[in-house]
Parts: structure tokens; sequence; C-alpha cells
């Protein structure tokens, strides 16, 4: 199968999107567009352009005539979607796990995306970390469900990386085993449980970010 080689967008969508996501780029500071454009050996014209793009995905907050920023973490709507993740995602973890006993396709999925997460490097690692819990929630029957989920867990890229970067812990981690464990077991409580916890300790180093760990991190909302 023949790969289509990367486009200069895709190029320095990813190179920009990993500065962000890294931590090289905390959340709040200015996008220095003339130093990127030259490390990266481009022109600033894509490095602007994929400010835009990043936007989209809520990573980069656009100044007017003044370029742009890493978006800064409102700690009260991190709050928010992660209260809606906690209720939805257990649905969805349930009625995949009790589909999906017995099915050595999703038995193979569900192994290949950890060891993906197992090892990733640090640019690999949030997708990697998606993919994996897509995988566990992949035999949800409920498409809308499913999409519901995977939107937030898009909203959710920049809490989960700085949350990572709080704890200063390698992947897998502790609770990506467990529910790899509970999964595979076709342990839908357990699988629950842990991913809960899971969301709930993400929240948490959030938090504590927020209380002064040494990353700018403000609540916004008014």
């Amino acid at each position: 199968m023949t790969v289509a080689p990367i486009t200069r967008a895709d190029f320095t969508d990813d190179r920009l999107r990993d500065e962000i996501l890294s931590g090289r780029l905390g959340p709040g500071s200015r996008i220095p567009v003339e130093r990127l454009a030259e490390e990266w050996g481009v022109s600033p014209t894509p490095v602007r352009e994929s400010m835009r793009r990043l936007a989209g995905e809520g990573l980069v907050t656009l100044l007017p005539q003044r370029g742009g920023r890493v978006t800064t973490i409102d700690v009260e709507a991190a709050g928010e979607l992660y209260a809606v993740r906690i209720l939805l995602e257990p649905v969805a973890i349930r009625q995949s796990i009790e589909v999906a006993v017995g099915d050595a396709t999703w038995l193979a999925e569900l192994d290949s995306s950890f060891r993906r997460l197992a090892t990733s490097d640090q640019t690999g690692r949030i997708d990697a970390h998606a993919d994996f819990h897509r995988a566990v929630m992949s035999r949800c029957p409920n498409g809308t469900l499913l999409s519901t989920i995977d939107g937030l867990m898009m909203r959710s890229r920049l809490f989960q990386a700085l949350a990572h970067l709080s704890r200063r812990r390698g992947e897998p981690g502790h609770e990506h085993r467990r529910l790899f464990d509970a999964a595979r077991a076709g342990d839908a409580d357990g699988a629950v449980a842990v991913q809960t916890e899971h969301l709930s300790s993400t929240l948490a180093s959030l938090r504590s970010l927020a209380d002064g760990a040494g990353v700018t991190i403000e609540n916004n909302r008014r």
C-alpha cells in the first residue's frame, strides 16, 4: 500500500501540536511564530495557518492583530467536561465489554493499542492514550454515544497532557494496566471503576496545578 507523503500543513500542524501537548509551550504562552518557522525550516505563513487550524481544536487562542497563544486552562470548564465524561464513558465501557466477550478481534485490538501506549514516546503518547481508550469502548453499539465521547476526548487532550506532566510518571501507568486487565477479563464493573478513578485523578492533577504546582493555569469563567 502506498502511503501518501505528509503535506506541509500536516507537518506544521503536527509540530505545533506537539509543542503544546508536550508542555514545551505552556498554557497562556505566546506562540513564537518566527522562531518556530526558522527551527522547522518553513516560512512563517504555514505556522500561522497551523495556529488557525489548532484554534479549531481548542489548543490555540487567536489574538486579534497579535498572533496567538496556547489556550489557557479554565479549571471550572475542565471540571464540567470531566463530569460529563464520568457520566458517559462508564456506559460505553460496560456496553462494549458485554458485547465483546469472547471476541478475538477485539482482544487483539485491545492488546495492540495497549502495547502502543506502553511503548510510545512523548510525541505519540497523547494519540496512543486516546486510541487505547477508544479500543476499550469500541464495541459499544451506540454510535451517537461514542461520537459524543470522542469529541469530549479531543477537547480533553491539553488537560490530559498537563496532568501527565504534573504526575511525572511513565505510561501506561497503573490505571491503564488495571483498565486493560479488567477489560480483557470481561470485568465490566472493574473496568468502569478504574476508568472513573482515572478521570477523577486527571481532574485532581489539573486542580493541583491550578493551586500552584508550577504550570500557568487560570480560571477564566465569569
